[in-house]
């Protein structure tokens, strides 16, 4: 009786090769994925910057390893650095706005910036408000001139006084001015009283980019007035100019 001779042994398979996880690439996506929950509120967005940071370089770490054949995975590290860059940029550029933002807060286009015009430091004739956006306000001396015949605001005793507010924008861009080009308040020293004369406002609707007009104002002043409390608003919303302008 014949028998079969054993068979011969099947060759062995070889090992399948061994996964090198990319630990730092999955770091990577875990920190990005943290850095884009915290830019989704206000107070995460200042947190988000520095995880950002360790996402982007935890996934240039992990690329480099994937490059270097020394592990595997480099779609995680891939999304890490990706992610990660575009927070960062993202979040500091929003956090430096507001932070520049709080440091101007007081700082309104709208108010003054010279020396003086304010209410408690009026400005001489001659003198110049200057605004933060441009916008420049001078009044020139107040001067006498003859009445107005058939002027019924004069009474006896009143006389005429002519001065002149000038407007410089020097800014690039218009600027609309106030209800009839200005808004003022007139009032004699040393009783306080009220203009009752003719003011004479032509100005325009709005400045031009660096325009400058000139426009004469009248007022009429009882004769024991020594002096002509000026104050106006060029445009609405903006911080009152103030002069303090003689009669004698």
């Amino acid at each position: 009786m014949k028998t079969k001779p054993p068979s011969e042994p099947l060759p062995a398979l070889p090992d399948p090769a061994p996964e090198r996880p990319n630990g730092v690439g999955m770091a990577a996506l875990v920190l990005a994925v943290m850095a884009v929950l915290a830019a989704g509120t206000v107070w995460g967005i200042p947190l988000a910057v520095p995880l950002g940071l360790a996402a982007t370089v935890c996934g240039a770490i992990g690329w480099r390893r994937v490059k270097q054949d020394r592990a595997d995975e480099r779609a995680p590290a891939l999304i890490g650095l990706s992610l990660g860059a575009t927070a960062t940029a993202v979040c500091l550029g929003l956090t430096i706005w507001f932070v520049d933002g709080l440091s101007h807060l007081d700082e309104r286009p709208e108010d003054l910036v010279s020396r003086g015009g304010k209410y408690e430091t009026p400005l001489d004739p001659g003198g110049t408000a200057r605004y933060r956006d441009g916008i420049r306000v001078t009044v020139s001396k107040a001067r006498r001139v003859p009445n107005h015949p058939g002027d019924a605001a004069l009474t006896k005793g009143e006389v005429t006084y002519e001065f002149t507010v000038t407007y410089v924008n020097d800014q690039g861009k218009s600027v609309s001015l106030a209800s009839s080009g200005i808004r003022s308040e007139q009032k004699f020293k040393p009783d306080g009283l009220t203009s009752t004369g003719p003011t004479s406002p032509e100005f325009p609707k709005e400045l031009a980019p660096h325009q400058k007009v000139a426009v004469k104002m009248h007022t009429t002043a009882p004769p024991e007035a020594t002096a002509l409390d000026f104050s106006c608003t060029p445009t609405d919303y903006r911080a009152e100019a103030h002069w303090l302008l003689p009669l004698r």
